[in-house]
């Protein structure tokens, strides 16, 4: 009598450890970003984390020193520490320096100055500027700063009835840090159209010119977050977004309409703007790049109406008076 040996099956191989750990992270980096959509975790949460990329690293050494030992589930720790990291920075624990001292930053403002336009091209800082109606006499920019070096500065020129100013200087080590490193905060009189760009790297603006004049603002760059509260516009006023890993938020007036053109999912996460009220001028925003997003929200706190135009300076040339009126003729006889 023979004895059949029973038909071996197929083999049994452990888990793939390597790759349960690649879609964790995938997942977990998944969570963030539609927090981010949702609007429970602000874009600008990815400019602060930017500063944690030294646990890419060290995520990459725990795979390669236990993807082949016996105890590969340990290249789980990789994922745990980059998601552990993250969620740090969103929970708000993250440490901050102290808010001062600041070093003073002004500028005096040119006769015959009718606009201003700003540019920022900084790496690794936070900027804040403000549109305000009480400046001191004959000041332009009244403001400070906080730097751990002296290669950024504030510079001005007068072109015509146009004044520049320009915010530039380099970043010094290895690490992005936007808030630590640099802190800006300027004011700039209301009653002067003020144009903006932003341009470079790691860069958080927060703009509010709701008492003043908006004529318009452009980012190019990489991991530029700004938030902008806006006024209501006198005429079309256009919005550029241009780079990668950016975002923009508006807030604008009840009633204003915003028009945002570009690529959106999967690209983009962009929201479309609000329709406002028929015939008002808005604002049209144009996004070109990818891996950014555009929010979009309306205020009942800003006047739904353009702010007033500003009054013309002491001395100025005033326009003559009309002519008076002739009284009519006086009708002769037989008329």
């Amino acid at each position: 009598m023979s004895c059949c040996g029973a038909t071996p099956g197929p083999e049994r191989t452990g888990a793939d450890w390597a790759r349960a750990a690649e879609g964790i992270q995938l997942a977990g980096i998944a969570v963030f970003l539609l927090l981010n959509t949702t609007g429970y975790l602000p874009w600008s949460f990815w400019l602060d984390a930017i500063a944690l990329w030294p646990l890419l690293i060290m995520s990459a050494g725990i795979r390669v020193a236990f993807e082949k030992s016996r105890a590969r589930w340990l290249v789980l720790a990789g994922p745990a520490l980059i998601l552990g990291g993250l969620a740090w920075v969103a929970s708000g624990a993250r440490p901050e320096p102290p808010a001062g001292p600041m070093r003073p930053e002004v500028a005096e403002r040119p006769e015959a100055v009718e606009r201003v336009e700003l540019e920022v091209k900084l790496a690794a800082a936070r900027v804040r500027v403000t549109a305000v109606t009480q400046m001191p006499p004959g000041r332009l920019v009244d403001g400070g700063s906080i730097s751990r070096h002296d290669k950024t500065r504030l510079e001005t020129e007068t072109d015509g009835t146009l004044a520049r100013i320009r915010l530039e200087g380099g970043q010094h080590g290895a690490v992005f840090l936007p808030r630590p490193r640099q802190r800006w905060d300027l004011r700039l009189p209301a009653d002067l159209p003020l144009r903006v760009r932003v341009a470079g790297a790691g860069i958080g603006g927060d703009l509010d010119l709701t008492a003043g004049t908006f004529e318009g603002l452009q980012t190019d760059g990489v991991f530029i977050g700004v938030e902008a509260r806006l006024p209501a516009p006198r005429q079309e006023t256009e919005i550029r977004m241009n780079g990668v890993f950016n975002s923009l938020s508006l807030v604008v007036p009840e009633g204003t309409p915003v028009r945002v053109q570009g690529p959106g999912l999967p690209f983009n996460a962009v929201d479309r703007g609000t329709r406002g009220k028929e015939g008002r001028p808005g604002y049209d925003v144009h996004v070109q790049g990818i891996f950014s997003a555009v929010d979009v929200r309306t205020d009942r706190g800003i006047p739904p109406e353009p702010p007033p135009l500003p009054s013309p300076p002491p001395g100025a040339a005033k326009a003559p008076p009309p002519p008076p009126e002739r009284p009519p003729a006086e009708a002769g006889p037989g008329r």
